[in-house]
């Protein structure tokens, strides 16, 4: 009994490591949401700077009219009198909006981190199974040795 409160400490002591460093909540994960945090960081950095540019632009045809010309020419209206020349097989413009790429966070796979948790649990009960059988079949070689 002696040898097995150590050998469970360490079997405890595995399994705690292995569900530290790849659970749900263990270095992994925390990787993960380092990646994203630094993900949304430049996310958010691209909308600041997407914001300015619509900021002058929204400037800009507040005051230029050239500026509001050239946005209806873009959308299909054209001044009375003006003669427009549509070229057939050029492709079409891109569209003059783009959405921003939007990062949604995915819910953690509660499979893949229970799985991670059951096998490092089973993996220290296997190896203190085997080591409680292992100092059991000794101790009966042991005794039968003495015995004879």
């Amino acid at each position: 009994m002696r040898r097995l409160l150590p050998i469970g400490f360490a079997a405890f002591t595995l399994a705690s490591l292995a569900i530290f460093f790849f659970g749900d909540s263990g270095l992994a994960a925390y990787q993960g949401v380092l990646r994203y945090d630094r993900s949304l960081a430049a996310n958010v950095e691209a909308l600041k700077q997407r914001n300015q540019d619509l900021a002058v632009r929204l400037q800009r045809l507040k005051t230029d009219r050239e500026s509001n010309v050239m946005l209806a020419r873009d959308i299909g209206m054209y001044e009375p009198g003006v003669a427009v020349v549509k070229l057939t097989g050029r492709p079409p413009r891109s569209e003059i909006y783009a959405m921003g790429d939007l990062l949604m966070r995915r819910k953690a796979d509660a499979g893949r981190n229970a799985a991670y948790k059951e096998a490092a649990l089973s993996a220290a009960v296997v190896l203190l199974l085997a080591v409680f059988l292992a100092t059991r079949i000794g101790r009966r070689k042991a005794d039968g040795a003495r015995r004879r």
